[in-house]
């Protein structure tokens, strides 16, 4: 890395604990000497003016995509988690499907309130929906289904947005910009976890082709793959394996292993995913351009394990687990996304954009290793649990100009229309996957004449009943004004009316943004802005019947519950009504200092309010909800749950990031980084218990695990401190993230069984050396320390003694990596 020269102002080296820094920098900026606030930032900006990370008048983070192919880990989702103190990624690992398509959080809200563009267009969001933790009811764009080989930077906007980009801009904005370069480049990285465990290895390519005259195709390929890994403990039963008929304990019981979840951890993945981006200048006024990405994913997940003595459990026959079982969840999915559009300049004076985007997920989840216990010593051991499938298609028309109107600067004039039709279709699964084959356990067994519950194992087929396709369309204007009243102030307005065919309607989002320059090193900005997020399809008819563990009479063993859809007979009879968009306020103030170009501090307190928020209920269950089920044709459910707009909630925090870069002469020079991002949520009312489900008996639509979910499982604070420094041909990077208290609350209504886990400190190190000017290895380290969570203290009956559900920073310790990059 070459040294920056001195700038002709040079502050004095600020103390670590202040040097409150940018958590991203432009290593082209940071090689030419260029300065590394100066880089352009278009998210959230529909008009003609150049903005700054400084100059913006919304808080936005840049991060690079030589930061991101730095971290070591084949996950973009984890690498942006390492730059932005906002955004959180909790693990999730070992809940089905929720523990396979990760979701991350944004100033305390959930990935179904951010919205996520490729090169400012709207990305189609997932298939599968996490039905389990703080992402509950979120169906996010997955950004781990984009090549990171692509990215030539991410602009993180944390801010609403939802005047300028519609439904989903509550928290921000996640816009990826793709690679528009010459060249090519070889990035081989290879990894493990300190146990031994968690292989993973990522091979990215990506070259750029000059195309006519001024064009540019840029292609990648990433192929990934990470090793499952698993930190259940023992589940301490004693003699529940193999009881007998006279009561006599069996001999195999003293052998037996009580390490029986095979999924606490990270599940198996391979991923292949390519991508191009073509920019192709027809004239002066005339630009063609496309991008596409597509992937395939299998993620292999396992579950718990089922007793022998479970009322679940076939032991004997051809497909029989005499000893047990544990079954293995499996989702491959197909994703991809195409854009085709043209831009121009001569449109009357005016600068257009015509666009349109089709991007489609298909995720099939399947189980193995398992049975259909209705279906006796007949089951088979392999299933198709069912098909999920979203896709959209959006299409849109952006002008901008602007004009002379007597004020200090020029107005920004930005207007613009999109259509948008999102589809959404869950397919019936395998007979034998939902079927009740009636069986009754023969005489002679310990479970003589009782009959085991039907459907497979871990998750129950989709029935053919069930199994439904919804479509429906949105049209949206928007119109979007800058103007400066004196040089130094600027303000921004921005109206958006947006008018669904089926269920939502009309909704109306404004903005409000400004900025005002006091002098070239000190301004303040603020904003305040309304918005929604109309409620996915998903949320709508999602349906999954599920298997849930407990210990009933004396015995630990599996029941089975379902999530219904909204509209169905079910949900109805329990009390769910229609769901109704969310809608926020959102409002931010701050200020930007900048001292030099090699100094910054930014600092942006933010409300967000949320009406009508989207929530998975509580799960209800009891003899009476089983009897009632069973009357309307769902029968074998021990419990049910749906989603609703259960709570008003207010998010009130602070991000500060700033930078601090200092020239050490022929010692280098070093980037000094740091961020702070302080949240907190609460629950200002919610939704009254509906008369059908007091009727059955003591239930809550939202218990202190739903509540605790939205104010307590989240970590209150998040700290990042880091050092980058370039000497020689080497770049060492250090950095420390503090991650605060948060707590596990536990399903019962026993406070006592409740967690509170304390701060971690995590360290990452990464050691680089140019061994030429193409060829550069790295070694290093996420986690250096092997720092785990607090043992949770209350004995999980499938994990054991367990580090809890939902750690911001993962339970499977230490993880070191050697990479290799070579330029061409």
């Amino acid at each position: 890395m070459r040294n920056c020269p001195v700038p002709a102002y040079r502050p004095l080296l600020l103390p670590l604990s202040f040097a409150c820094s940018l958590t991203s920098f432009s290593l082209e900026a940071a090689e030419t000497g260029a300065p590394t606030l100066d880089t352009v930032v278009v998210t959230g900006n529909r008009g003609a003016e150049q903005r700054t990370v400084t100059t913006s008048p919304t808080p936005i983070d840049v991060v690079t995509g030589e930061q991101l192919r730095s971290v070591g880990k084949p996950s973009l989702l984890e690498a942006l988690s390492k730059f932005i103190p906002s955004f959180n990624l909790p693990d999730r690992a070992g809940w089905d499907a929720s523990g396979v398509v990760r979701s991350a959080t944004l100033r305390g809200l959930t990935a179904s309130h951010v919205l996520v563009l490729v090169n400012g267009k709207r990305r189609h969001t997932s298939a599968t929906l996490n039905i389990n933790g703080i992402n509950s009811g979120a169906a996010p764009s997955d950004l781990d289904l984009i090549p990171v080989a692509s990215i030539d930077h991410i602009e993180v906007l944390r801010d609403g947005a939802a005047a300028q980009y519609g439904s989903d801009a509550i928290s921000g904005v996640i816009n990826i910009i793709l690679k528009q370069t010459t060249g090519g480049s070889s990035d081989t990285t290879l990894g493990q976890g300190y146990d031994g465990k968690r292989g993973t290895g990522q091979e990215a390519l990506n070259y750029g082709f000059q195309v006519g005259e001024a064009g540019v195709l840029n292609v990648s390929l990433d192929t990934r793959y990470q090793e499952r890994d698993n930190k259940a403990g023992s589940n301490g039963y004693s003699a529940h394996y193999y009881p007998q008929a006279d009561g006599s304990p069996d001999p195999r019981e003293a052998d037996a292993s009580h390490h029986t979840y095979k999924g606490y951890g990270l599940p198996r993945s391979q991923l292949a995913d390519a991508g191009y981006n073509l920019d192709l200048p027809l004239s002066d006024a005339l630009t063609l351009y496309s991008f596409s990405t597509v992937a395939t994913r299998e993620n292999n997940d396992g579950q718990n394990f089922r007793l022998p003595s479970g009322r679940n459990t076939i032991t004997t026959g051809p497909n029989g687990y005499p000893d047990g079982y544990s079954p293995y969840w499996l989702v491959n999915e197909t994703d991809f996304q195409s854009a085709f559009g043209a831009k121009g300049d001569n449109f009357g004076g005016w600068a257009w954009d015509l666009s349109s985007t089709y991007g489609r997920n298909y995720a099939k989840q399947r189980t193995y290793n398992n049975q259909n216990p209705s279906l006796g010593e007949n089951t088979p051991n392999k299933f198709t649990s069912g098909i999920y499938i979203a896709d959209q298609l959006t299409s849109n028309l952006d002008l901008k100009n602007s004009y002379e109107i007597g004020l200090a600067k020029p107005m920004d004039v930005a207007f613009g229309f999109e259509h948008r039709r999102e589809s959404y279709e869950t397919r019936a699964g395998s007979e034998a996957s939902y079927i009740d084959g009636g069986y009754v356990f023969p005489a002679g067994h310990p479970r003589a004449g009782q009959r085991p519950d039907p459907g497979a194992q871990v998750t129950n087929g989709i029935t053919p009943e069930d199994a439904q396709k919804v479509s429906r369309n949105s049209v949206a204007s928007y119109i979007d004004l800058g103007f400066y009243p004196v040089e130094q102030w600027y303000v921004g307005v921005a109206g958006r009316y947006e008018h669904y065919n089926e269920g939502v309607g009309g909704t109306r989002s404004g903005k409000l943004s400004t900025r005002y320059e006091f002098n070239p090193v000190f301004s303040v900005r603020g904003s305040v802005s309304n918005g929604f997020r109309a409620p996915s399809l998903a949320n709508q008819i999602f349906t999954a019947r599920s298997t849930g563990f407990d210990t009933i009479n004396g015995v630990y063993q599996s029941y089975n519950y379902v999530i219904l859809p909204v509209d169905s007979a079910g949900a109805q009879a329990l009390g769910a009504e229609a769901l109704k968009p969310e809608r926020s306020t959102n409002f931010s103030l701050g200020f930007a200092l900048t001292p030099s170009e090699d100094l910054s501090l930014t600092v942006d307190g933010y409300v967000i309010n949320l009406r009508d928020r989207l929530v998975l209920s509580e799960r209800f269950q009891g003899p009476g909800v089983a009897a009632l089920l069973d009357g309307i044709g769902v029968p074998a459910t021990a419990g049910a749950q749906y989603f609703t707009n259960g709570a008003n909630t207010r998010t009130s925090g602070v991000d500060v990031v700033g930078n601090y870069r200092q020239n050490l002469n022929r010692y280098g020079t070093v980037k000094w980084t740091a961020a702070l991002n302080y949240n907190h949520t609460q629950i200002l009312s919610v939704n009254d218990t509906p008369e059908q489900l007091t009727a059955l008996g003591n239930f809550q639509l939202m218990g202190r695990q739903s509540r605790a979910l939205i104010t307590k499982t989240s970590p209150s604070s998040k700290m990042i401190f880091a050092a980058d420094w370039g000497i020689s041909d080497f770049d060492v990077n250090l950095r420390l993230t503090r991650y605060g208290t948060y707590t596990e609350v536990n399903s019962s209504s026993d406070p006592s069984l409740d967690r509170e886990y304390s701060a971690k400190w995590i360290t990452d190190l990464d050691v680089a050396y140019a061994l030429s000017k193409q060829l550069t290895v790295a070694v290093g380290a996420q986690n250096l320390f092997d720092k785990y969570p607090d043992h949770i203290g209350v004995s999980n009956s499938s994990f054991g003694d367990n580090w809890g559900s939902y750690s911001p920073f993962g339970f499977t310790g230490g993880y070191y990596y050697t990479r290799l990059q070579y330029a061409f």
